[in-house]
């Protein structure tokens, strides 16, 4: 009767704490990691689309550049004013340059502020608050002479908002450019760089 009942025994209560215990830290470990991932994935994510808006800006500004045809041979007067965003660039390549916000193009339906799928918003007529917003920086590295050759070094910074950083004023307006290259602990950034070459064909 003796040996049947110790046959029969089960688990003591310090024996299913402890199994409790080691299966609760397995389980918050497992939770853990999965909010790390999450978090990773939602930054790749991000830096993936906002790396798409800045060569997408290179590929405008590249297209703006068709237009830029003079001072050349066959022109002496410049026309670097009459295109869409390479007319931001400095007077001449003495003076100090800053970012800029550049317009947004109701022709060409892009601009600076992107909705969370990267698309462009036109912030005039859609009150959608921006999830990317894109700055630019123009500057010359060879200002174009009688026989043209004109070149512009390009810069396009993407930036967006931190998790868990706050910023009060509107990211995407022409107000905070300083404000926002002053927070950098705030914000996100993604930067892509080229050379924009005038158009003297």
């Amino acid at each position: 009767m003796t040996a049947r009942r110790a046959h029969q025994r089960g688990y003591t209560a310090v024996e299913l704490m402890m199994a409790i215990g080691i299966f609760g830290i397995g389980v918050s470990g497992i939770i853990a990691m999965q909010k790390v991932t999450a978090v990773s994935n939602m930054h790749a994510k991000n830096l993936g689309m906002a790396t798409q808006i800045a060569q997408s800006w290179l590929d405008m500004l590249a297209t703006d550049a068709v237009t830029w045809n003079h001072p050349s041979p066959s022109g002496s007067i410049p026309d670097v004013g009459q295109t869409e965003w390479l007319k931001l660039v400095k007077a001449n390549a003495n003076t100090a340059n800053d970012w800029v916000l550049p317009t947004y193009s109701t022709t060409l339906k892009f601009g600076p502020a992107f909705d969370p799928l990267g698309n462009p918003i036109d912030r005039a007529n859609v009150t959608t608050v921006p999830a990317f917003c894109a700055h630019l920086r123009l500057s010359w590295l060879y200002e174009p002479t009688a026989s043209g050759n004109g070149l512009i070094r390009a810069e396009v910074r993407v930036f967006w908002q931190r998790d868990g950083k706050g910023f009060a004023q509107d990211m995407c307006s022409v107000g905070q450019v300083a404000a926002v290259g002053a927070a950098p602990q705030t914000f996100h950034f993604v930067q892509k760089i080229t050379a924009i070459r005038e158009n003297t064909l």
